[in-house]
């Protein structure tokens, strides 16, 4: 049978997935970039910008090894091109630079991220010798300065950028960051900083993504000057250009369907794998300003555990397997009820096998970070028993406004509106309840630990401690040695400064 010629002119291309892809990740949907960007690489691996791409998506979403390896290789394969004779003359020869000179911005950004400046440093070097007057590789060295306590040569190299006219947006994003995280606050930079900045957001033509990052830029400065009331507006404004819808109404609705239905009982009628396969898989679950990242480095102390980032398998896999409905943000399982064995069986193979691709080895124990999980959670811990679930608590409205505020790279609709993010965190919090209460029956085979986002920073080789008695591991003084607490920074820190923003908060969640 021929296929159907509209059917055939309907099938994405490998040319249209990469133009979604960056398209996406220039409106900061990540994690629908990063799955385009994911099957592109599956079948063009050693494709130039195919691997940059990926790699940029990995990067904004802090895999920042996985990250360096694709853009590192994109690199080298796109200077071999730039140094072939027969390109000298080659129309596209622009693009190619631009693109070098980006992976290796964002190769030294990853390397800082990961501590190491020098290396950073290096790579960041080729790109300026390439171009010295590209106004991103500036910012991004300036930033690496930053982050090795190097606030005058970080204000240095944007001065001397600015005056010379560079690319001004970039060189203010991150003149912002490094006057905000400077350990002392120069007030008079800082204001002339968000001047800068608020003349440039009330230009025209400035695309969604660099408008989003300028307006969170002032608001930070705004935070850090104690200007709350400008600095909410600024947040606002970012937050009103984030891509999607979200409907708060509808994702309460199916959060309540889920906790009716996914019960210890229902769970333990089902013909599920033998034995424990899931002791060596851990999902963590919350936001990224629940503690999450900070949970995560504390995991990363303990032997034989692996960061594999928020990956998409255990959504596709319960699409595939277990016929999964159409969610607000995700797919969803409604109930546990009418799952053959062979079905869960497939999850958890599936699963276990993406997670350890993902860990590039087997036999570790690894950590699924990705926000959409926690309403799969019950599917999970269906298919794989004795797996353990990270539940990262904070106060819900510390925690809206602090995401609220935040680029919170992904698709996160909620957070283009207070209430509907206050919402989200509400159904996330409930869903946390429900399944620390139904997992950790002994007929399920599961466990539940809460971590408290305060304890967390005050008290690191405290929880430290508790994970690693969860997860049956020794504590060496070793594993606690440089473990001191951390403070809380940006509006979710001090949520009683923003009056109006507080008030709706605060009466939401009495309600």
């Amino acid at each position: 049978m021929q296929p159907n010629p509209a059917q055939a002119q309907q099938q994405p291309t490998p040319k249209d997935f990469f133009e979604q892809a960056k398209k996406l990740l220039a409106v900061g949907d990540v994690f629908e970039a990063s799955k385009r960007a994911g099957k592109l690489k599956a079948h063009f691996p050693e494709e130039p910008p195919i691997l940059a791409i990926h790699g940029f998506t990995l990067a904004k979403l802090g895999l920042h090894e996985p990250a360096i390896a694709d853009m590192r290789a994109s690199s080298h394969l796109t200077l071999q091109s730039l140094e072939d004779e027969d390109e000298a003359e080659n129309p596209a020869r622009p693009r190619i630079v631009d693109q070098y000179i980006r992976l290796q911005s964002e190769i030294g950004r990853s390397l800082s991220a990961l501590g190491e400046h020098m290396d950073a440093i290096d790579e960041i070097q080729l790109a300026l010798d390439m171009d010295p007057d590209r106004g991103d590789a500036i910012a991004a060295l300036a930033e690496v300065q930053s982050n090795m306590g190097n606030t005058d040569e970080a204000i240095k190299l944007i001065d001397d950028g600015l005056a010379r006219k560079l690319d001004d947006i970039p060189l203010l994003i991150s003149y912002a960051k490094v006057l905000v995280n400077a350990e002392k606050q120069d007030t008079d930079r800082m204001q002339s900083c968000k001047e800068q900045i608020a003349t440039l957001v009330n230009e025209a033509g400035i695309g969604a993504a660099n408008l989003m990052a300028l307006l969170r830029a002032e608001g930070s400065l705004c935070d850090a000057l104690g200007e709350y009331s400008d600095a909410f507006n600024a947040y606002r404004r970012a937050a009103k250009l984030r891509r999607g819808a979200y409907n708060a109404e509808v994702h309460a609705k199916m959060s309540s369907r889920l906790i009716e239905s996914w019960t210890a009982e229902e769970i333990d009628k089902l013909m599920r794998p033998p034995g424990v396969p899931g002791k060596s898989r851990v999902l963590l679950c919350g936001s990224i300003h629940s503690g999450m990242p900070e949970v995560m480095s504390l995991l990363d102390r303990l032997p034989n555990t692996v960061d594999i980032g928020p990956i998409e398998s255990l959504g596709m896999l319960c699409a595939t397997q277990l016929n999964a409905a159409r969610g607000v943000l995700r797919a969803l399982v409604p109930t546990p009820r009418g799952h053959r064995g062979d079905q869960i069986g497939k999850l958890a193979a599936g699963y276990s096998r993406q997670c350890d691709a993902a860990a590039r080895m087997g036999g570790m124990r690894t950590v699924d970070t990705h926000p959409g999980n926690t309403p799969l959670v019950g599917c999970i811990a269906m298919a794989l028993p004795g797996v353990t679930v990270i539940n990262c608590r904070r106060d819900p409205i510390e925690e809206s406004l602090a995401i609220y505020c935040d680029e919170m790279p992904g698709n996160h609709p909620y957070a283009g509106d207070l209430i509907s993010t206050a919402s989200y965190v509400k159904d996330t919090g409930r869903l946390m309840d429900h399944w620390t209460s139904v997992l950790n029956d002994e007929r399920v085979g599961a466990k539940v630990i809460n971590i408290q986002y305060e304890q967390v920073m005050n008290d690191p080789k405290s929880v430290l401690r508790q994970l690693a008695d969860a997860l049956g591991e020794e504590l060496s003084d070793q594993l606690t040695a440089g473990l001191e607490p951390t403070q809380s920074v940006g509006p979710g820190s001090h949520v009683k400064e923003y009056g109006v923003a507080y008030k709706q908060l605060r009466e939401f969640f009495e309600v």
